[in-house]
């Protein structure tokens, strides 16, 4: 029961991945497909599909490769050209080596006419790739090369890397060690450099091997788990049967004889679901060393004979392990007896472990259709919660556009109060200035000498304030503008300073008199002194240094 919950949380975990995780990249090139306005564009993004799909769904980017041959003709040549690559890849990836080089050099013969610098080298790399799997690693390392040595002129880092990473591939293959390491380093290095976290983890399952074969078996099998998963979650079918294979390898080489048998099996479904040749003889291959590591020689001996079959009709060598195949042959003599009394036994179990298999298939599919379910349910809770969160943000957005609303209004209310304030002392000025010319011209001639003198100290006040608050109404704009940077900088300076501090510290900066800040302050001159005292104090001014000056040199 333990683990029936553990796979029903399992599989809902993929079903709600599979949902937020949506393949966008495909359903991109699909609409683009759709909306196609002519055959040329509509060809543009088949391509593109089937060259995205020859790594998800290897059948289906068979079939979009054969609209595409259907829809054009070689007179189309770039786009002929890309077939042909896409086509090339598609035949390695099933064994048809033959077919596959013959389909690169008719695309490489097009990019040549065409001095397509990058694609030629890109050709190379892909021909390079068919020699590694034809096991001629000498002609595969001297492909790279030059597909190396063509896209260091092209400043193609993510190409110099593929091709280094394959070389080492090769260099594996021949047991060279430490060149496998150089390439594979030099590769990562390069990977890393442009940020490519899928390549690397590329290199890093090619490192898988190395690992093996220097026998450190639990970095080799950490690192091919991970090559598992990426493969599933990027839905590689070809990487996917590559990473049970490397395992079943491991786990062989461990002793752990029945879990490698289940990864090569993997290994076997995936790569017969997608046709992929060389994939299905190796793991034949496999599945028979296993089987012959288990004395089960009859079952060794019939995956050895489809492994041949498989394998000759890739390569097309005859007698391949010929003596291992005498050994199985002999093996099989000896165990024939034993296999006919097991017989019936055999079928009996048979038949009932295919009932409970039968049942387990109906287990899992119940299984699936709820966890199906249940991640649709999950989905949707998920977008009704994306939903009220964006109306949160809207009510949230027009709440900010009121009190924006509201900041303007009292902002153009204040403003219309300055200016009544400044049209009001205005009109006290002028009521002034008529009253000192008429002290002067019209009262003082008609006085006695003993009030001559007391007018004309009152005149001269009064001329000194109509002149201080000309002054003073002309420093409102000047107050302003420096109160615009100067303030800041106080803030910034002297954090502990306070707004009218602040405010008396900017006009000191305009060289007023303690009795003009008195007068544009409306306060006495004791509160004025006051306040200059805790500026100093806090500005940190000794008896000697002048508050005025200090505060003018401020930049």
């Amino acid at each position: 029961m333990k683990n029936l919950l553990k796979f029903i949380c399992i599989l809902s975990t993929c079903c709600i991945s599979a949902q937020i995780n949506k393949d966008t990249t495909f359903i991109r090139l699909e609409q683009e497909i759709a909306i196609a306005p002519n055959d040329s564009l509509k060809v543009a993004a088949l391509l593109a599909l089937s060259e995205y799909e020859y790594d998800h769904d290897f059948s289906n980017a068979k079939q979009l490769l054969h609209q595409v041959f259907k829809m054009i003709t070689p007179q189309n040549e770039l786009q002929w050209a890309k077939a042909k690559i896409i086509q090339g890849v598609l035949y390695r990836r099933e064994g048809l080596y033959p077919k596959a080089i013959e389909a690169y050099l008719e695309a490489q013969h097009i990019y040549k006419s065409q001095n397509d610098l990058w694609n030629i080298s890109d050709i190379y790399h892909n021909i390079g790739m068919v020699y590694r799997y034809q096991k001629e690693s000498q002609k595969a390392i001297a492909t790279y090369r030059q597909s190396i040595k063509i896209k260091k002129t092209l400043g193609d880092t993510h190409g110099i890397a593929a091709s280094y990473n394959m070389m080492g591939v090769s260099y594996k293959h021949l047991k060279k060690m430490d060149s496998a390491l150089f390439c594979y380093q030099k590769a990562r290095t390069l990977f890393e450099s442009i940020k490519s976290i899928e390549d690397v983890q590329r290199v890093d399952h090619n490192m898988i091997n190395v690992y093996t074969l220097q026998k450190e078996y639990k970095k080799a099998e950490a690192l091919a788990l991970v090559y598992l998963a990426d493969s599933k979650v990027y839905h590689k079918k070809h990487s996917l049967s590559s990473a049970y294979y490397i395992l079943a390898n491991i786990n062989r080489k461990t002793n752990r004889l029945d879990r490698a048998l289940k990864y090569a099996d993997s290994s076997l479904q995936v790569a017969t679901q997608e046709g992929f040749r060389e994939r299905i003889a190796k793991a034949y291959l496999r599945k028979s060393y296993i089987y012959s590591l288990q004395q089960d020689y009859k079952n060794a001996y019939y995956d050895y004979r489809k492994f041949n079959r498989h394998s000759d009709s890739i390569f097309n060598i005859e007698n391949i392990k010929k003596i291992q195949a005498l050994e199985l042959n002999h093996q099989f003599d000896q165990q024939r007896l034993k296999d006919s009394l097991a017989y019936v036994q055999s079928k009996r179990e048979i038949e009932h472990t295919a009932q409970d298999e039968a049942s387990q298939k109906r287990w899992f599919m119940l299984l699936f259709i709820l966890a199906l379910i249940s991640g649709l349910v999950i989905a949707l809770l998920l977008k009704r919660i994306y939903r009220n969160k964006a109306l949160i943000i809207e009510e949230k957005l027009a709440k900010e556009k009121a009190q924006k609303d509201l900041l303007d209004q009292k902002i153009k209310a204040q403003k219309e109060d300055t200016k009544r304030l400044i049209a009001d002392n205005s009109m006290r000025l002028s009521f002034k200035q008529e009253l000192l010319n008429k002290l002067k011209n019209d009262i003082l001639p008609l006085v006695p000498d003993d009030t001559k003198q007391a007018i004309l100290s009152l005149s001269s006040e009064l001329h000194m304030q109509i002149s201080t608050e000309n002054k003073l109404s002309g420093l409102h704009d000047k107050v302003d503008e420096v109160n615009a940077e100067f303030d800041t900088k106080l803030r910034t300076l002297y954090p502990n300073l306070t707004k009218t501090e602040r405010e008396v510290c900017a006009l000191l900066r305009l060289n007023l008199s303690i009795k003009e800040i008195m007068t544009i302050r409306n306060v006495s001159v004791d509160s004025v002194k006051s306040t200059r005292y805790r500026i100093r104090k806090k500005l940190g001014l000794t008896s000697k240094d002048e508050l005025e000056k200090f505060i003018q040199n401020l930049s």
